[in-house]
């Protein structure tokens, strides 16, 4: 009794130790796991910057072990499926680092996303949400990506695309090949460090402002 007593009293503990994230950690953390995403299933600008967004709402609102997959998982989960193609966000679901991107492991956050990408390695300039977006913009009941057109699709209909599933593992796609259909991706011909890649993105921001 006493040991199943120590070990209540360590679970709850632990729930409760695990604190929110800051801004910087979690805006570098939401780079590079939507970069990756970004990559795999191949997204249009405008689908990558709100996915940088929804990532980052998500990493903003972890504050304790129960958040990791409770209600602002789901939230994220659900704003992605406005986004996302059907395939792409099947895909989604089916890879485990993108969709369970935050474990807690020995006290501390650990981002599964880091077993399949080496770090300081980008695919993509930072989206203009890097610059611009400090979170905050959604968790309501009406979402600000529902209804809107992503990629010549629209989602005016609801949440069509998730499906509440997406614990297997698939390996991802090799480079030219996309997983969300449609032409293949060309083949990566190098990648960015994290300063090259939010340089260019603040670049690519301030060309379209002229």
């Amino acid at each position: 009794m006493k040991r199943l007593m120590i070990t209540l009293l360590a679970l709850v503990a632990m729930s409760a130790t695990a604190s929110a994230m800051s801004y910087s950690h979690a805006r570098e953390q939401a780079l590079f796991l939507t970069d990756k995403m970004a990559y795999e299933l191949g997204m249009t600008e405008d689908q990558y910057n709100a996915a940088y967004e929804i990532n980052l709402d998500y990493f903003l609102n972890i504050e304790t072990v129960n958040d990791l997959h409770g209600i602002y998982w789901t939230r994220r989960n659900n704003e992605l499926s406005y986004v996302l193609t059907a395939a792409q966000y099947r895909t989604f679901t089916a890879t485990t680092y993108f969709y369970r991107p935050v474990t807690w492991v020995s006290n501390k956050f650990r981002f599964t996303i880091y077993e399949r990408y080496e770090k300081n390695r980008y695919y993509r300039p930072a989206p203009a949400g890097y610059q611009t977006y400090k979170g905050g913009n959604r968790y309501y009941d009406n979402s600000p990506y529902r209804g809107r057109t992503f990629d010549g699709h629209s989602n005016a209909g609801g949440n069509v695309h998730g499906n509440g599933h997406g614990d297997n593992h698939s390996t991802p796609p090799p480079a030219g090949v996309n997983p969300g259909g449609g032409p293949a991706r060309k083949p990566d011909t190098g990648t960015m460090t994290k300063k090259q890649a939010v340089s260019q993105g603040k670049s690519n921001m301030n060309n379209r402002r002229h």
